[in-house]
């Protein structure tokens, strides 16, 4: 058993004479068994349930705590989204505590997000305590009628993987345990464990805890399904890999581009919501399946829960489609049917190396890749090669055709500022096709839910992770504003977390104009856009001067609205957010 201390240091003292008039709680025993789980963090919302968890963190001497670090924040999402970045770049799970159902509530943006991104959190929320008198931690305020519910839990059933109450300290340790297991298991996500006031207040019947049991193991491959890829593969005249969640695990980057780089396959970065393969790959076909699908006659699709839009393109009908990952079925998503010849459960990582080495065997078979070989290695450079073309007409198109900043010489000249390991959190307006990435784990973008005010709360959860490395998030106005900018620029401040936040302002919601004018082409709202530039229901005028929001938190603010005042000022920001250890916004005017 590993011996734990968690009620080592309770003897009174001048200092703390009551400190030994009470046994150790259920809370101080929850508190020491997540940090012996490996919880760094406690992300809270407080309210009136969480006073046990209160009280232990008070009698417990800093010096001495082996607690997880608490971390208040001021708005629910913002906590979940703070666990979800910090998960993001470390891959150990956290824990966040809200206020009964109410701060649950609050947090179900956050919650979804962390769910359809499969990002294990031990999600937390007090419950209206049980008892109306009688025992320590019953009711004594009246919103504890008012809060209860039949079924707290329901309301994020659907969400998170497993849900549980805490009902005493007895299987405190069995509980926990079970609830990161479930959550650590692929596919991850978050669980949900309600904790009564009543239950945590209670002494303590367990200190000592043993070894965690381990996580189970990934799926591996199975191998016939794995040596009919390679044939197939193998045998094609324009094989792709689709990458779209696999760069979720870093170690897998390497191995795309490997199998990739050796076996004359392309690759294209679906919709990538990682970093997938690196920019500058020779067979690197872009960020966007659809001008690929027509030309491929054989695609791979790695953690892609949409590889294609049905309504606007589709593979060849002669062509092989192949999914792979932990789920390749999305089994959470109610409808999702899309086109399979085969269909691998397997972690990139396992299914990656097994390919590689089953490709091997197949080449050695044939001996020789002779003309073929060649000829479809000339054909993938070209396709990669008119690629990397293409981006390089935009931005030449958009220099010269000049005028209000775009998103495109936004995206190049983040690029170019940006130190090659900066975290880049990407809600929306970054371009990928102009900002290229060469190292793993240095882009985030938006998860598949997008739930709007994820990328601010998740670049802080990121810098806290990685406080020696910059953090930059590129956000919409409407993503910053569904943020709650003013709890995410009191959480920097408050947590020491210099971020610098580069909001494009466009003073509208474009994916409901943009939206409304592909489903209705030629109709009254396509006229107003080609009026406006917008249509109804998507202007955010007038907008807050978002800079001050940064300046109000003891953070540096500027406001940018010409071409030639944005690399200077990015360049400000950043000499603030890396040499003076303070946040940064740009509120940068674009359209």
């Amino acid at each position: 058993m590993k011996q734990n201390t968690a009620g080592d240091s309770f003897a009174a003292s001048p200092d703390h004479p009551a400190a030994s008039a009470n046994p150790p709680s259920v809370a101080e025993a929850y508190l020491n068994l997540l940090k012996a789980r490996g919880i760094d963090f406690l992300y809270l919302g407080a309210g009136s349930d969480t006073a046990p968890l209160v009280e232990a963190y008070a009698r417990r001497e800093p010096a001495n705590q082996i607690f997880p670090q608490p971390v208040i924040v001021s708005h629910e999402n913002l906590a979940v989204g703070m666990a979800h970045g910090y998960f993001m770049v470390t891959g150990r799970p956290q824990a966040v505590m809200l206020h009964v159902n109410v701060g649950a509530a609050n947090a179900v943006c956050g919650l979804l997000n962390a769910a359809r991104s499969h990002v294990p959190m031990l999600f937390t929320a007090g419950r209206t305590p049980l008892f109306e008198e009688g025992e320590l931690g019953s009711r004594d305020r009246e919103i504890h009628w008012a809060q209860e519910m039949f079924d707290q839990a329901a309301m994020v059933r659907e969400i998170v993987k497993w849900d549980y109450e805490l009902r005493d300290g007895i299987n405190l340790e069995q509980v926990v345990d079970r609830a990161l297991s479930i959550s650590l298991t692929a596919p991850c996500g978050p669980v949900y464990l309600t904790l009564p006031r009543e239950v945590l207040a209670r002494p303590a019947t367990q200190l000592d805890f043993g070894a965690a049991s381990p996580t189970p193991t990934a799926a591996f491959p199975d191998p016939a399904a794995v040596a009919r890829l390679a044939d197939v593969l193998a045998g094609a005249e324009f094989p792709v890999i689709a990458c779209t969640g696999s760069g979720a695990d870093v170690e897998t980057v390497e191995l795309v581009a490997q199998l990739c780089d050796r076996f004359d396959i392309g690759v294209v970065e679906a919709r990538s919501r990682y970093m997938s393969v690196p920019a500058s790959h020779p067979l690197h076909l872009g960020y966007d399946v659809a001008p690929i699908l027509q030309q491929a006659d054989a695609v791979l699709f790695l953690e892609s829960d949409v590889p294609w839009v049905p309504a606007k393109t589709q593979p060849s009908t002669t062509a092989f489609i192949a999914h792979a990952g932990i789920d390749p079925l999305f089994a959470r998503y109610p409808m999702r049917s899309f086109r399979s010849d085969l269909s691998i459960t397997a972690s990139v990582q396992s299914l990656l190396s097994a390919l590689i080495a089953a490709l091997e065997q197949s080449r050695d078979a044939e001996k020789s890749t002779g003309g073929a070989g060649a000829s479809r290695r000339a054909r993938l450079y070209a396709a990669a090669k008119e690629t990397r073309s293409r981006a390089k007409s935009i931005a030449a198109e958009d220099e010269i055709r000049g005028g209000p900043i775009s998103k495109i010489f936004l995206s190049r000249c983040l690029d170019r500022v940006r130190p090659p390991e900066a975290i880049v959190v990407n809600e929306y307006s970054a371009r990928r096709d102009q900002l290229l990435f060469e190292m793993p784990g240095t882009y985030f973008g938006v998860p598949p839910s997008a739930g709007l005010g994820w990328g601010f709360p998740a670049a802080l959860g990121a810098k806290q992770a990685a406080p020696d490395r910059t953090v930059i998030a590129v956000l919409g106005d409407g993503a910053y504003l569904l943020a709650n900018p003013a709890s995410c620029h009191h959480a920097a401040a408050m947590h020491g977390l210099p971020v610098l936040i580069v909001v494009f302002n466009n003073q509208r919601w474009d994916a409901v104009s943009n939206c409304t004018a592909e489903m209705y082409p030629a109709s009254h709202t396509s006229r107003v856009i080609a009026r406006d530039g917008f249509s109804p229901l998507s202007d955010l005028n007038p907008v807050p001067n978002f800079e001050c929001y940064s300046e109000a938190s003891g953070g540096y603010g500027e406001r940018v609205t010409e071409r030639s005042q944005l690399l200077p000022a990015l360049e400000r920001a950043m000499k603030v957010v890396r040499q003076e250890k303070r946040q940064a916004l740009l509120n940068v005017i674009g359209s």
